[in-house]
């Protein structure tokens, strides 16, 4: 009888779909595929008004960002993101081969997460933050991929220049953290770092918690090694300078938040996001 019963219950699983496993609060993510937009040497968060004033960088997902770009023209605008509704501008410096070269990006991975058992706030609109600039003194050492870093794809070694993949099976990538803690005031500082910081995991008091944001930057090359960032310093290993940018220009403020709540805050492995599995998910806009 007993056996009969085990053998009734074992057909009707087989026939139930499986039900994704449960994570702890917080330990989710959603990320979107992303591709290259354009170059220029246009920082609207450095250098905004000036045009030509920063270094070559590298535009990814929102297809306007330049020097005289405003939250309103940037929401407003198209993106090289298999998610429409995020416009945001992430930018990083241009990837130089021997002969000076830009190195083309084949596409950009961006990631939402958050630590373990930690609850996120959605980024406030228009958030403006760099991060990086020294990966041989990552900010977050601790962290997966050494929180900047080199690699062949996403797996160990991470290392502080382009390395030559050739043999591995995988391009170059660079990966890239953003600080995860808010002071809940600013949108943006005087040094565009200071308002935000990383967390230990937790938050120090007083600063609220938002998703960690990471860039995973794949390269069409194998072998990058002696490539240089525009932004690195002579004297300095090459691809120290790493660094990137985010402002928060979602044309979906609602859209970002939903994401964080069922994604991020639910425990929920949300990949490679697009407008049909947002709306699968039960959002309206």
């Amino acid at each position: 009888m007993r056996r009969a019963v085990a053998l009734a219950l074992l057909t009707l699983a087989a026939l139930v779909p499986a039900v994704p496993s449960a994570h702890a609060v917080g330990d989710g993510f959603f990320n979107i595929l992303c591709r290259q937009s354009h170059r220029s040497q246009d920082d609207p968060i450095v250098h905004p008004g000036h045009e030509g004033m920063a270094h070559l960088h590298e535009f990814i997902a929102n297809k306007s960002t330049a020097f005289d770009s405003t939250f309103r023209s940037m929401t407003r605008a198209g993106t090289t993101c298999a998610l429409s509704r995020d416009t945001s501008g992430y930018w990083i410096p241009a990837l130089l081969d021997g002969r000076g070269d830009p190195v083309p990006i084949r596409k950009v991975l961006i990631y939402y997460r958050a630590a373990a058992d930690t609850r996120v706030r959605a980024f406030p609109a228009s958030l403006k933050v760099i991060t990086g600039g020294d990966t041989m003194n990552p900010p977050a050492p601790s962290r997966s991929q050494r929180s900047l870093s080199w690699a062949c794809g996403d797996t160990d070694p991470y290392v502080p220049s382009p390395p030559d993949c050739s043999g591995t099976g995988h391009n170059v990538s660079a990966h890239i953290h953003f600080p995860d803690c808010w002071d809940g005031e600013r949108r943006d500082s005087a040094d565009h770092i200071s308002h935000m910081r990383f967390g230990t995991p937790e938050c120090r008091r007083g600063w609220i918690a938002m998703p960690r944001l990471r860039l995973h930057v794949e390269y069409d090359v194998r072998n990058a090694e002696g490539y240089t960032l525009v932004s690195d310093d002579g004297d300095d290993a090459s691809g120290q300078s790493l660094h990137a940018d985010f402002w928060n220009t979602w044309k979906d403020q609602k859209a970002l938040r939903f994401l964080v709540k069922h994604c991020v805050n639910a425990g929920r492995s949300c990949s490679q996001m697009t407008d049909r599995r947002l709306r699968r998910m039960g959002f309206g806009g």
